[in-house]
């Protein structure tokens, strides 16, 4: 009998179990792969395919839940239908759920490792043609420095964690879809999302390639549908931040006769009467000049014009988004300008249910045009410091002398242009193959091409003195120099990966793959001189003799990695990781590497005990790991091998002979920089993640870095590169956001904030004499001597400390003996520690608002605290002699003992006083007002009618305000230190209207 009743039951529920299938769609009625269906109460699920479609078991009655990360969550009770279609939407309170880590994407809360990301869409809401200086304040833990705003190199340093070696590469890794290349190569208007792999867990998947941290750059793709056009186009005005301020001819005669005077001059340098001339009247620029250098040489404002185009669509079959940018960017002087043409196509193709290819296309054309003779950064600065009595223009139009020849308003109009043409193509291709449930199958190859060529072609010009041609600068014949290059970087990837669960709650995921990768460079270059016909230089038109050169090297890297990720209820979690690298750089004996890394992490509000807190902390999460990374980027590629230079030249019977000799040591035990990081964070999210809070506490010991100690000089021979220091970084990182919403107002705050201190804990016993690197300290460190004051009367000249062979006066500055026992000299042993030039206490202060289509974004970044050193023509007056700013007339007299500058003299007469010292090291912290844009978005009734799905308006403003303890006139950003002793192209204030049109 209980055999036929449970026959009888079986059937009984077998016949009310009916298999359904169906399709999910997105809002736009696109289909959704990946999406996972649940019976509620059972153990029956699935996932939909390629094609967004399923098939399942269900009971009428039965409730069906599909979800999919990024898309709100549906449950559907089952009332007995046989097909289903069902329409997700985004929720954009999880689109943030998912972050990309190496070689995979995963839930960021079973994320273990510190991963920082931001939107590209957060990005964009910035203008500016570097994609580098969008980092800035944009996440925590990573430093861009922006230090110019001149066209096609105002892109930003980038270091995560601080300073991740002392002799070998300190850039991250940059990977755009999974391939390595430049992050200003990437139009900020492609990019889909920006993850920062910060720690040992996230980045030791890379490996050698990891040390200095990575960054993933995944570009949008096509959605499929109608195909959508949309246009983006803005137009900016671009001035100087900041620049200094100088005076007038007649006071700068005026200062020089006093700087004489102080110098015990028998009479003043200029007379009194030249003075009063150039005082109460007009220059005739024929027999006296007043040039404005500044304003000849350099344009109020500069124009950038940036404009984006982008069509997608498809089908369930082929899914494609195209974009092309043109960018061009004035630079504030002639012959200064950045050009750039991208295109980038992306296409998704569907070979059938359970495989996809995936075939991208990127071409960036950059063109970069400067002045041939000088750099733009140059002649900005000549224009500011030189003397303005000297001949700039003449009264007919001709040109002056300028100082010895060196006109800057000639040097950037006349004297010819050096043009960079640099075209980047890259081609990328991914075949995924998803043959049974969990499993997942990638092969990749890629090619990138880099070509650059660079024409310099220099015209001398001649000046003339009241119609008369006293010479032409330079004075040898024209000539042109034209040197090209190429970098051809092959990459290979296989990779797989199993995902599964035990008994439901064990979940597991086991990645594993090997990579291969090639780059190969050459170079030519070819001079020549004697071109008699304007507008046709060209190599074989000119006269004089032809010199040619060229040269190539490669490296190559082989790896294979693997990855295990384990979590108990999303509860418990653990990853491991580990990479072996193989690099040609070194010797065979050294060249396998092995960077394992750890990691843990406990989501306690998944735990019974936090039920009672959950209404107010809905996420808290610790995390902690330990790995080791590598770093094979060590300044060469080959430093294992001693090199061999042309060149050299022998007597042999009495002839001379060219040959060739070995010109350094080798050392074949080189390897790799290893660095060791520990970390610990804690994720934490308050009333329905309307806070969120993340935090990260870091150690990363660097050992074995690269270093080269000089040999005795009877070795004759330059040094090797060995592996002898070691360094320590630690710091810690915080991410704070609020989001809320009153009735049709949106808004919302984020902070991120960050310190790193670096030290120096083992130079092997080496010492440094200038102190630039001591064991203890930072490596950015800066080293100098103690003041006291300046020397105020006769008494304290007496027995006083001072340089060797110098002979202090009355306004000089005053040193302090920091051994009075032993000696009362001033030398290298009386340098201190002065400071850390790197960065401290980066913040960046995001505030976002929305109402009723008007949009408000409003971006703070700055600095908390850095210690920079003033040195060069900013500081010391009248260097190589030039010209005086307002801010250096503030010096010594008797009558002004606190004065900023020592007492005004000759450069020459100036002796140690400009010495690095605590005296020209100032706190470069600083508060700007980074952007502000508001925009418009107009109602959807009024567009839709004109076929428009969307159009926003909008204008912002970059760089706007500025709070530091710079001097007038200098920006915190750019510096006031310099090759040249001051040189500096100021950083951009920008303002920008722009439109926003869908299709």
């Amino acid at each position: 009998i209980l055999m036929v009743l449970f026959a009888l039951c079986s059937v009984f529920a077998f016949a009310q179990t009916k298999q359904i299938s169906g399709v999910v769609v997105d809002q736009s009625n696109q289909p959704l792969p990946g999406v996972n269906l649940k019976v509620e109460g059972t153990k029956t699920g699935a996932t939909t395919d390629f094609d967004g479609k399923f098939a399942i078991a269900v009971q009428k009655g039965q409730t069906l839940t599909f979800s999919f990360v990024g898309y709100k969550t549906v449950s559907l009770a089952y009332d007995g239908q046989s097909t289903l279609k069902i329409t997700m939407s985004e929720d954009a309170a999880v689109l943030d759920d998912v972050v990309i880590v190496g070689y995979a994407t995963q839930k960021k809360v079973t994320l273990t490792g510190a991963v920082s990301a931001v939107k590209g869409e957060e990005l964009v809401k910035r203008s500016a043609v570097s994609t580098s200086t969008l980092l800035q304040g944009a996440m925590s833990g990573v430093v861009a420095q922006q230090s110019s705003g001149e066209p096609g190199a105002d892109g930003a340093s980038i270091r995560i964690r601080g300073t991740g070696s002392i002799n070998a590469g300190q850039d991250p890794l940059i990977l755009v879809d999974g391939v390595e290349m430049g992050i200003d190569r990437v139009d900020p208007n492609t990019i889909e999302s920006i993850s920062t792999l910060k720690d040992a867990a996230s980045a030791s998947i890379y490996g050698a390639r990891a040390a200095n941290g990575v960054i993933l750059i995944t570009t949008k793709r096509g959605k499929g549908g109608p195909v959508q056009v949309t246009y983006k186009g803005t137009v900016t005005s671009q001035s100087p931040t900041n620049m200094p301020n100088r005076i007038s001819v007649a006071d700068n005669m005026m200062y020089t006769n006093i700087a004489a005077e102080n110098n015990g001059a028998a009479k003043p340098v200029y007379d009194a009467e030249l003075i009063d001339q150039y005082r109460n009247f007009q220059a005739d620029q024929w027999t006296r000049h007043e040039t404005d250098w500044f304003n000849e040489v350099v344009k109020n404002s500069a124009l950038l014009t940036d404009h984006t185009v982008t069509v997608s669509g498809g089908n369930d079959n082929i899914k494609f988004m195209g974009t092309g940018n043109y960018t061009f960017q004035d630079g504030l002087i002639a012959n200064s300008n950045y050009e750039r043409y991208s295109i980038r196509l992306n296409t998704d193709i569907k070979i059938n249910s359970w495989a996809r290819l995936q075939v991208d296309a990127n071409l960036v054309q950059a063109n970069r045009t400067q002045p041939s003779l000088s750099t733009a950064k140059s002649i900005i600065n000549k224009s500011l410091y030189m003397l303005g009595e000297l001949p700039g223009i003449n009264a007919d139009g001709t040109y002056g002398e300028g100082k010895n020849g060196d006109n800057p308003i000639a040097v950037a109009k006349e004297a010819g242009e050096h043009v960079t043409r640099t075209p980047d193509v890259t081609l990328n291709a991914q075949l995924v193959l998803t043959p049974v449930k969990g499993l997942e199958i990638i092969g990749q190859v890629s090619k990138r091409t880099v070509s650059q060529r660079d024409k310099t072609f220099i015209r001398g010009y001649n000046y003339y003195y009241q119609g008369n041609l006293q010479g032409s600068y330079p004075p040898s014949d024209a000539s042109l120099v034209e040197i090209w290059n190429r970098t051809v970087r092959n990459y290979y990837r296989a990779q797989a990966s199993y995902e599964f669960n035990i008994a439901e709650d064990h979940a597991f995921k086991i990645l594993g793959g090997f990579t291969a990768e090639d780059n190969n460079y050459e170079n030519l270059r070819a001079t020549k001189n004697g071109f008699d016909i304007p507008g046709k230089e060209y190599l074989s038109n000119g006269s004089g003799d032809a010199l040619a050169s060229g040269g190539a090297n490669s490296w190559a890297m082989a790896s294979f990695f693997a990855r295990l990720n384990y979590n108990y209820k999303e509860k418990y979690l653990l990853e491991v990781n580990a990479r072996w690298d193989a690099s040609s750089r070194f010797a065979k004996s050294q060249r396998w590497g092995m960077f394992p890394s750890v990691s843990l992490g406990w989501v306690l509000t998944k735990e019974n005990w936090m039920e009672s807190v959950k209404g107010v902390m809905n996420m808290a999460k610790i995390r902690t790991s330990y790995g080791i990374l590598g770093n094979q980027s060590v300044g060469t590629n080959y430093p294992s091998y001693a090199t061999v230079d042309t060149g050299w030249s022998y007597w042999f019977n009495k002839e001379l002979n060219s040959g060739v000799a070995i010109t350094t040591m080798s050392n074949p035990n080189i390897t790799w920089e290893k660095s060791k990081q520990f970390n610990v964070g804690v994720d934490l999210g308050f009333l329905n993640d309307k806070i969120t809070v993340t935090g990260d506490y870091f150690i990363k010991k660097v050992e074995d870095m690269i270093m080269k100690f000089p040999p005795p000089y009877y070795i004759g021979l330059s040094p090797a590169y060995t592996n002898a220091a070691n360094m320590e970084n630690k710091g810690w990182e915080v991410s704070i956001s609020y989001k809320g919403k009153v009735r049709d107002f949106n808004y919302s705050a984020t902070l991120v904030l960050d310190d790193v201190r670096n030290k120096v804990t083992d130079l092997k016993g080496q010492t440094y004499q200038d102190k630039s690197l001591m064991e203890g300290y930072s490596a950015n460190g800066i080293w100098g001597y103690v003041t006291d004051g300046y020397f105020n009367t006769a008494e304290e000249l007496i027995d006083a400390p001072y340089f060797d062979k110098e002979n202090p006066r009355l306004g000089f500055v005053k040193y302090v003996n920091q051994n009075p026992d032993e000696d009362n000299v001033i030398n290298q042993d009386d340098m201190v520690y002065l400071g850390d030039a790197f960065p401290h206490y980066n913040y960046g202060i995001k505030l976002n608002g929305e109402w009723k289509g008007i949009d408000l974004s409003i971006f703070i970044q700055g600095v908390g605290q850095k210690s920079v050193y003033y040195n060069g023509i900013g500081v010391k007056p009248f260097t190589t002699g030039s010209a005086l700013f307002s801010h250096q007339t503030d010096f010594w007299t008797e009558d002004n003992i606190n004065a900023e500058y020592p007492i005004l003299l000759p450069e020459s007469a100036s002796g140690n006083n400009f010495t690095r010292s605590d005296k020209w090291i100032r706190n470069g912290a600083y508060a700007r007002l980074k952007n502000v844009e508001l925009g418009y978005t107009l109602p959807k009734n009024l567009t839709q009618k004109a076929g428009i799905s969307n159009l926003r308006f909008f204008v912002s403003g970059q760089n706007l305000f500025t709070i530091s303890n710079y001097p007038a006139g200098y920006d915190p950003e750019a510096g006031m230190s310099g090759t040249a002793g001051g040189e500096f192209y100021p950083i951009m204030k920008t303002y920008t209207f722009g439109l926003d049109l869908r299709f």
